[in-house]
């Protein structure tokens, strides 16, 4: 089994992005997710299978007094010995697989985009300015957080500009994480054509207002059970899966994408992971059987 205590430095963005979007495309399976809260922390096991890759669960939570708020780590098993093959650090995982989900969303929803808008300056803030700094290295971003100088710090690490909200939400592309009970995307605020990447947790997280939702027409979603787990979800939504293989989305004014969490992302980045550290002779094998 390798023991994957870090794994940031394996990771190339665009082929994160590509790993995603196999998933989509692949013949894998995996559980409706099940949550328990306990005051005010949230936790859920995701479980995933993949062939080729195999049976991945994570642990996951958002706990109120750690920082980043969400902590997870990751076992994979073979499929059909059970041995275990990998404990990686979920975290992280669940940083890089989220925004390379957002990646494929992007590319499948726009075409030019000349300015990406961040709210929220956090983990998952981050993690998607490094993706979408390798997908579109030629846009301008900007950074919106409530505390001004978490957003400055993740501006000036790379070479974007901090931002007013209402600014963050001019831009052609918009990605939003947060973990706000209240909208924070306003459908008054945003273009014609503009295209919003929602990855703010379920409830009672809530990011868009009615009037997004209204603009927006049918959104695509990362899973089938995002409405059940969502106040973001209007009532015309499509799996991306489905939008990848040729189905039609009607879109309105606005495109929209909204990002619950798939545990098919887990299994595929898990992969990917697992192979790059096999490749480069890193990290740790232990003998379990």
């Amino acid at each position: 089994m390798y023991l994957l205590p870090n794994v940031d430095f394996l990771v190339n963005p665009v082929e994160a992005v590509e790993a995603i979007r196999g998933a989509y495309l692949s013949d894998a399976s995996f559980l409706p997710r099940q949550s328990l809260t306990v005051g005010d922390t949230w936790f859920a096991p995701m479980v995933g299978f993949m062939e080729g890759v195999g049976i991945a669960v994570k642990l996951v939570g958002i706990y109120p007094e750690a920082r980043p708020a969400v902590r997870a780590v990751v076992l994979v098993f073979h499929p059909r010995r059970g041995t275990p093959l990998a404990l990686i650090n979920g975290t992280q995982l669940t940083a890089w697989r989220t925004a390379a989900a957002s990646g494929v969303a992007a590319r499948a929803m726009s075409t030019a985009v000349g300015q990406i808008g961040v709210v929220g300056a956090g983990l998952q803030g981050e993690y998607h300015v490094r993706v979408f700094k390798a997908l579109y290295p030629e846009a301008k971003f900007k950074i919106f957080d409530i505390v001004e100088s978490r957003a400055r710090e993740l501006a000036e690490r790379y070479g974007a500009s901090v931002a007013s909200l209402r600014e963050a939400l001019s831009s052609d592309l918009i990605i939003t994480a947060t973990t706000s009970r209240s909208p924070v995307v306003f459908g008054s605020e945003l273009k014609s054509g503009a295209v919003v990447i929602s990855v703010g947790a379920p409830k009672p997280v809530r990011e868009l207002d009615d009037e997004v939702k209204r603009r927006a027409g049918c959104m695509l979603v990362d899973n089938p059970h995002a409405a059940e787990e969502s106040d973001d979800v209007n009532e015309k939504w499509l799996y991306m899966g489905d939008f990848l293989r040729g189905a039609n989305c009607g879109f309105g004014e606005v495109r929209v994408y909204k990002s619950v969490g798939n545990p098919l992302f887990d299994v595929a980045m898990a992969g990917y992971m697992l192979e790059k550290a096999r490749k480069l002779g890193v990290g740790v094998e232990v003998a379990w059987e």
